[in-house]
């Protein structure tokens, strides 16, 4: 494989896993967005063990827009941040036995020895270290230049990441370098959320522990239906991020958040909630804690939502509401029409761009296919107040962009 970026028109559904303790690590060490970004570019050409990685310098220079000096001070700085593990352990005499000929007490032995493993070393540093050679291909562009260390995690225990997040696509061009553009803090927040998104159950970054944006509720009763108006408020977030991201008052989280979402890695999916709000003291509304996505309702960002999927029923539910005369369509943006009495919520949640969507990766497609049966649901029972109402049914055909793969 060369040592640049390889054609993204061919890779663009491909995807990499990086170990959750390298991501930690980073994050625990302040690291700056160039080092990040560095790691995302070796971690994505590596091979299938996510080890063996075959670009340099020349890479990470073409993905952030770095002279040679700032993309060697960034591989320096990987082969320094580390993450400690349990030392090898070594045979040792009987901890009360040593204790009583050394004179020193048992506590001594209490607290396990670790080591620090870094998260990178350079092919010399590693044949010097564990000897032998590596898994070079077969010609000097295929020779592995860095070894990635992946700290005893599985494949499925790791964090996987869309390629694209490096190579970028026809929306968004060298998404890294945007990325060292709008800072260290951003860097880090991008890969807190990766490591903390729940694809399974929200499809993204959930709302608990993290960010959501709250839509002020309201509501108007038509006898079996309601309407259920969204209308956009404040954004929140919880303290724990913030605590663990923004050490120094000149650590702006929110500012991190609009500059991800200004370049569309991150972007806002307006989703209908089958939960009430949870409503506390201060006035704030909360989601609750066994809360399930029922559909989407569409996205406000620049750059649109990633599949026809995430369009969600927002138009068709003011359409509706409109033929019936129930509302005004030119001061609505949200709403959906849920039966009386039913539990909902308008909310905002929010995605990554280059999340995984390969059905090759393990509970895609299965992820991908329970997303697609809620909004297909959710169009059914719009349909059969449509009906009963005596109006034309919608016809719009709910597809994944991703099912013919």
């Amino acid at each position: 494989m060369p040592d640049s970026i390889p054609n993204k028109a061919t890779k663009s559904l491909a995807s990499f896993a990086v170990p959750r303790a390298a991501i930690d690590a980073l994050i625990d060490a302040e690291a700056d967005a160039i080092t990040i970004g560095a790691y995302l570019t070796l971690a994505c050409h590596t091979d299938a063990s996510g080890q063996f990685s075959t670009v340099g310098l020349k890479a990470i220079r073409e993905n952030l827009g770095v002279n040679r000096i700032r993309a060697e001070k960034a591989v320096n700085k990987l082969c320094t941040i580390g993450v400690k593990v349990p030392a090898p352990e070594a045979p040792v005499a009987a901890p009360l036995q040593l204790a009583k000929k050394r004179k020193v007490s048992r506590a001594t032995f209490a607290a396990p020895a670790t080591v620090t493993i870094p998260l990178i070393s350079t092919r010399e540093t590693w044949r010097k270290k564990n000897g032998g050679e590596l898994p070079d291909g077969p010609h000097d562009r295929a020779q592995v230049r860095h070894v990635l260390e992946m700290f005893g995690e599985p494949l499925d225990k790791r964090i996987w990441i869309s390629s694209g997040l490096v190579r970028g696509n026809d929306l968004i061009e060298r998404p890294l370098k945007q990325l060292k553009d709008y800072g260290d803090v951003a860097a880090r927040l991008l890969l807190a959320l990766h490591a903390g998104q729940d694809l399974d159950r929200w499809y993204g970054v959930p709302p608990h522990g993290f960010f959501r944006h709250s839509y002020k509720p309201a509501d108007a009763t038509h006898g079996q239906f309601r309407i259920l108006f969204g209308t956009a408020d404040s954004k929140l977030g919880d303290t724990p991020l913030f605590n663990r991201l923004g050490r120094s008052k000149d650590d702006d989280i929110w500012d991190a958040l609009a500059a991800l979402e200004s370049t569309g890695l991150v972007y806002e999916a307006v989703v209908l909630l089958n939960r009430n709000p949870v409503l506390h003291s201060n006035g704030q509304a909360t989601v609750a804690e066994d809360a399930e996505i029922w559909c989407d309702l569409g996205s406000p960002n620049l750059f649109g939502p990633v599949s026809d999927i995430e369009r969600g029923l927002g138009n068709e539910y003011i359409e509706t509401a409109t033929d019936l005369g129930w509302i005004d369509p030119e001061h609505c943006r949200y709403l959906a029409l849920i039966p009386t009495g039913r539990p909902g919520m308008i909310c905002g949640l929010y995605r990554l761009r280059f999340r995984v969507t390969h059905y090759k990766n393990a509970f895609t497609e299965e992820v991908n296919n329970k997303h697609l049966e809620a909004n297909r649901d959710a169009l059914k029972k719009l349909n059969y107040l449509r009906v009963t109402k005596k109006l034309e049914p919608i016809t719009r055909t709910l597809q994944s962009l991703f099912n013919h793969l």
